[in-house]
């Protein structure tokens, strides 16, 4: 089973963990008086073969691989941890570290100021909790906290805690076929996955944007591929559901790109 994994999206580095782990986080709260700060507009940005999901309601199908193409209705995921990596392997927590990101809703863009100047090698995150936190009460969190169920609408219940990553849509084997649907839910804490995406950032002027562009058939297509036609549902639970969810979460290592625009 994989666990707590690493992700890049050009290279596996587990010596990348291990600096991460050694790194206390300063929290962004405003930043020490003296130093200069700037403001951080974050966006995670659904896309399809490189191109941005269509607005809803439009059923425009994208190629994916096996010549099957593909639609997303609903795309969100949650994160802890999320961080700014200095070049010296510190790390400059943003907010609470908690995010939860709506692909196909209005929920993708955050801010956070009181950003400390200086230069940056990249943004990680952790995709789930650990297990305190995924398995913990999630009546503790704020009605306006990403972690609270009538916000995410991402909680599985007591025993099951979150689920970290829903994307479900439909699919055509090809284009005269008539459509089906796919659904998979990343959930459970061995299916906990940690991303660091490189970036050069340099922190010096009032306001930077970043955007983290998602291309969700690149879950589907890689060193394995899944094709729909002959499995099309994971919910992280039972044999094969796990190892369907093991070749999606891997495929992700080639479905994130990080620009500072």
């Amino acid at each position: 089973m994989l666990k707590n994994r690493l992700i890049l999206p050009f290279v596996f580095a587990s010596a990348v963990m291990v600096l991460m782990n050694s790194c206390e986080p300063d929290v962004i709260n405003g930043g020490d008086k003296g130093v200069p700060t700037s403001e951080l507009e974050l966006a995670f940005v659904g896309q399809i073969a490189d191109e941005p999901l269509p607005p809803k309601g439009q059923d425009i199908y994208k190629e994916k691989s096996f010549g099957e193409s593909m639609m997303v209705t609903n795309w969100s995921f949650l994160m802890s941890n999320l961080a700014l990596v200095k070049e010296n392997g510190d790390t400059v927590q943003l907010g609470d570290g908690y995010q939860w990101a709506d692909l196909r809703g209005t929920r993708n863009v955050f801010n956070y100021k009181g950003i400390p100047a200086g230069k940056y090698k990249g943004l990680q995150f952790t995709m789930g909790f650990d297990s305190a936190t995924n398995h913990g009460n999630p009546q503790v969190w704020p009605s306006d906290h990403p972690l609270n169920p009538n916000i995410n609408g991402l909680h599985w219940g007591w025993s099951g805690g979150y689920i970290f990553q829903a994307m479900d849509g439909r699919y055509k084997e090809n284009a005269d076929a008539a459509s089906g649907s796919f659904s998979f839910h990343t959930a459970t804490m061995q299916f906990v996955t940690r991303y660091f995406l490189p970036l050069e950032l340099n922190v010096e002027k009032s306001k930077h944007r970043v955007a983290v562009r998602i291309n969700a058939d690149r879950f589907f297509g890689g060193a394995e591929s899944i094709r729909f036609k002959d499995k099309s549902v994971s919910h992280s639970e039972g044999a094969q559901d796990e190892i369907l969810m093991r070749i999606f979460l891997d495929n992700s290592l080639y479905a994130f790109r990080i620009f500072e625009e």
